[in-house]
């Protein structure tokens, strides 16, 4: 987790009081990942610098870092720089030096630099940037409440940085909340500098204007598919529109709303009661909800029950009609289908099936691409080889070009005919030629002798049928 804490830094001076101030860097090894190709902590101490140019020399700011000095000690926390009046340059130093190496004690961070600030009896603000959730076991969301409860003046506003996690995000918003602060996400070094901004800039500046929203959609779908989902609401950038479960922390589809009025949704891929929501990126709050019962994912396929090895067969679909899931098939067993032949379904509903080169018995199955894959239905069909046969000259010259006739199976290119000396091992051959058609030629040997046609199935170069043939 990536946590950088600002305490009481305001800009500029004249937007509010001077406050006795901590600035909190978290040194946690995930600092080392990287946005944009720059490491988070560079990204960081460069944004931090900045501020750092806006503050007036008289307010008293100090210095705490944590994770920087041992790896896997959450008592890794250490007041670098006391708080006191005209240390910019000496905090500035201090945070370039900073080289990440530990864990991430944001609670317990937090609670000391609150703690710190409650001798002064100043008003103070505490902002921690963070990319993750917690590290050494304390509650954020608990930590902020108790804080409130305990009379020390300070409020917290938390900027998530390059956050993936819904439920890290839930947790910066929820120890904001509790501290009476605000909530904003950062994606980059720009939104990282623009949030810092805006959360350092006066009381008032924070109050955001409630927002109207509204959000549309059938009272029922089917898990897996794309419902269109008309909304009204700020249409601020990076707002999105999702599905949730009630009383849930965790999103279970989204879809910004950049991609269009109404946006095309994904529904969840598990039945069950949610909420369609509109989601402000400013702030995480949902500001309009709609529910909607999610039905289970339904898929058909139907096919022959009997098959020929290297050949093919007319599969017919129902499904989501998706460019990611497929038809495919694979032998029949246990677990999860591990298919060799596939078909995407897009397009027509009967299609074309390739099948295995190996008798047996398989499953043709469609599976959902969603998360994890899903078998939404499956058939049974049993493989079998062609009556395949090679018609030749039984005696062909040296060197001479001769035509091969071969029947039983329709045309596959990747499949070939070869010749090669009976009792040599497979596949050693002499010339061969693919079976684009169902006549090839091919050309004999200098050498005079008995040799062997033999039809290979191109997948694993199996042999299915062989002719003798002599060469003079």
């Amino acid at each position: 987790m990536t946590t950088v804490l600002l305490a009481g830094m305001a800009a500029p001076l004249a937007a509010q009081d001077l406050s006795r101030s901590t600035l909190v860097l978290d040194a946690s090894g995930s600092m080392w990942g990287q946005v944009d190709g720059v490491a988070k902590i560079t990204i960081a101490q460069t944004v931090i610098q900045q501020l750092l140019e806006t503050l007036p020399a008289t307010q008293e700011q100090g210095l705490m870092a944590y994770g920087h000095r041992r790896k896997g000690d959450c008592s890794d926390i250490e007041q670098l720089i006391a708080p006191a009046a005209d240390t910019r340059d000496a905090i500035a130093a201090a945070v370039a030096k900073i080289s990440p190496k530990g864990k991430t004690p944001i609670s317990a961070a937090v609670r000391q630099a609150a703690d710190a600030l409650r001798h002064s009896e100043e008003k103070a603000t505490v902002i921690p940037i963070s990319d993750g959730e917690e590290t050494c076991g304390l509650d954020p969301c608990a930590v902020g409440a108790d804080l409130e409860a305990s009379g020390v003046d300070f409020t917290l506003h938390a900027i998530g940085f390059g956050i993936a996690d819904d439920t890290a995000r839930a947790q910066l918003q929820c120890l904001a909340e509790n501290t009476g602060g605000v909530y904003r996400d950062a994606a980059d070094a720009a939104s990282l500098s623009a949030a810092l901004s805006q959360v350092t800039a006066s009381p008032a500046e924070h109050e955001i204007e409630p927002a109207a929203a509204m959000v549309s959609g059938p009272a029922t779908a089917q898990a897996g598919r794309v419902i269109d989902i008309p909304w009204q609401g700020p249409a601020e950038e990076g707002d999105w529109v999702s599905t949730m479960a009630p009383d849930a922390e965790d999103f279970a589809s989204r879809i910004g709303i950049g991609h269009g009025n109404p946006a095309p949704m994904p529904t969840p891929s598990q039945e069950g009661s949610h909420d369609i929501v509109y989601v402000r990126y400013e702030t995480g709050e949902v500001l309009a909800r709609q529910p909607i019962e999610v039905t289970p994912m339904r898929a058909s396929v139907s096919a022959p029950a009997t098959g020929v090895t290297g050949g093919s067969v007319m599969v017919n679909w129902q499904g989501r009609g998706t460019e990611t899931d497929f038809i495919g098939i694979a032998p029949k067993a246990e677990g999860f289908a591990t298919t060799s032949f596939y078909f995407e379904t897009k397009g027509p509903d009967r299609q074309a099936l390739r099948l295995p080169s190996q008798p047996g018995d398989y499953e043709i199955v469609y599976i959902a691409t969603t998360d994890p894959w899903e078998v939404l239905d499956r058939t049974e069909i049993t493989l079998s080889d062609p009556d395949l046969k090679l018609k030749a000259q039984p005696t062909v010259p040296c060197e001479e070009d001769f035509a091969v006739l071969w029947t039983g199976i329709a045309p596959n290119p990747a499949d070939y005919i070869a010749l090669a000396k009976p009792g040599e091992p497979r596949p050693h051959v002499i010339t061969y030629a693919h079976t684009d058609s169902q006549l090839v030629r091919l050309t004999a040997p200098a050498e005079p002798g008995q040799y062997e046609l033999r039809y290979f199935y191109a997948e694993g170069d199996r042999i299915v049928a062989t002719r003798s043939i002599t060469v003079e």
